[in-house]
């Protein structure tokens, strides 16, 4: 207590018993080099998009600081670190490989987050190619936050402020995809909460029963 009696303010780093789940999806867009722009010397074939990003593609700034993608070797500076959305790389190139995601957050008491992604530049189907649209390769994942600090819980409770709406990669985005997978990751999530829930109860009901048996045995006994 402080000295005029009132509490003080709860410190931001007490972590809670919470656990907070939030979705994102991160892939790659890929499309063939026109003619006039293939780098010969490099035999550069395509320009490629690696990307995080929100299930809308909303800004997700509010609670990630910094996104780093660790590219080939052979890039120059290979290591890129993008502090705000869009969290993208644009390079050219010739072949595939995997490509490091590390997502930091803005409490630094959350341990950043790596994953890979495989940058994928041809279609699974020759009949794809040469359509005009880019190859893209995208992944659902969700990011749970298991006991958050008090600062982290605030974070992840606000809302996005814009929505990257205008991004050119829009219309390929298979946003209706990733929203019908998060409702579907819910409705799963609170049948099995539903399920643990009746469990438990059940389990509360035989130990009442239980309970009541040993205390009528307890009696019996005494009277003995």
């Amino acid at each position: 207590a402080m000295a005029d009696g009132s509490s003080a303010a709860p410190d931001p780093s007490t972590r809670t018993t919470l656990t907070v789940e939030k979705p994102f999806v991160y892939g790659s867009a890929a499309v063939p080099l026109p003619k006039n722009e293939k780098d010969e010397a490099q035999s550069h074939t395509h320009r490629w998009t690696v990307y995080l990003r929100g299930l809308e593609n909303e800004d997700l700034s509010y609670y990630i600081s910094k996104v780093t993608f660790g590219l080939h070797e052979s890039f120059k500076d290979p290591v890129r670190a993008i502090e705000t959305p869009p969290y993208e790389v644009v390079e050219t190139g010739w072949g595939e490989f995997p490509i490091l995601i590390t997502v930091h957050f803005r409490d630094s008491s959350e341990s950043p987050v790596s994953f890979y992604h495989h940058l994928k530049l041809f279609p699974k189907n020759k009949s794809e190619a040469g359509n005009g649209k880019p190859v893209m390769s995208e992944m659902y994942d969700e990011f749970i936050f298991h006991h958050p600090t008090l600062r982290m819980k605030d974070l992840l409770a606000k809302k996005p402020e814009k929505k990257f709406t205008e991004h050119r990669l829009m219309p390929y985005f298979d946003t209706q995809g990733f929203l019908a997978m998060e409702q579907d990751h819910i409705q799963k999530l609170q049948a099995a909460t539903k399920q643990v829930s009746e469990r438990m109860d059940e389990l509360r009901q035989r130990l009442y029963v239980v309970d009541e048996e040993i205390m009528q045995l307890d009696k019996i006994a005494r009277q003995n």
